[in-house]
């Protein structure tokens, strides 16, 4: 099933949307840690979030974990739900620090040397990114406060 999640704001990949060639299912904790632990790769997400079921999407080595909430389907196009995105990225962090700078830009450490960042203008998606990871991670909420207290609490980390 193709997904057309509304995430891949353009702030660091200049507009290209790789989400919409997204195929997605439902899955489980047990699942998405099968996943993350069978390809080899660093996959973020906020751990299991009370009454939310999880939706994996994947597409061109980028990775979503969705947290769906009441009736919503898999693959519901709705930007109404918390995502965590995990991209390939290398020097992620030192990235991150150039585009904090920019105006328009603002930022807060986050937990383990790491720095988050967003657009004051698209503050529901926030990016992430820690010392020596080729990874970023975009903290998307419906609620931009929400979106940051994620990205700098500590709470969203590499599946294990």
């Amino acid at each position: 099933m193709v997904v057309l999640v509304l995430l891949l704001t353009g702030v660091f990949d200049g507009g290209k949307d790789a989400s919409s060639e997204a195929v997605s299912r439902e899955v489980s904790a047990s699942e998405l840690r099968d996943f993350a632990g069978s390809n080899g790769r660093t996959v973020y997400w906020a751990g299991e979030l009370p009454g939310r079921r999880l939706e994996l999407s994947e597409a061109q080595r980028n990775v979503w974990v969705r947290y769906l909430t009441g009736d919503a389907v898999v693959g519901d196009g709705r930007p109404a739900f918390t995502t965590i995105g995990t991209y390939p990225f290398n020097s992620s962090l030192r990235e991150v620090r150039r585009r904090s700078k920019v105006k328009g830009m603002d930022s807060r450490p986050a937990p383990d040397g790491g720095l988050a960042t967003w657009s004051v203008k698209r503050p529901n998606s926030v990016y992430l990114a820690f010392p020596d990871s080729n990874v970023l991670i975009e903290v998307y909420d419906p609620d931009a406060e929400r979106a940051r207290q994620f990205a700098i609490s500590g709470d969203v980390s590499p599946i294990r």
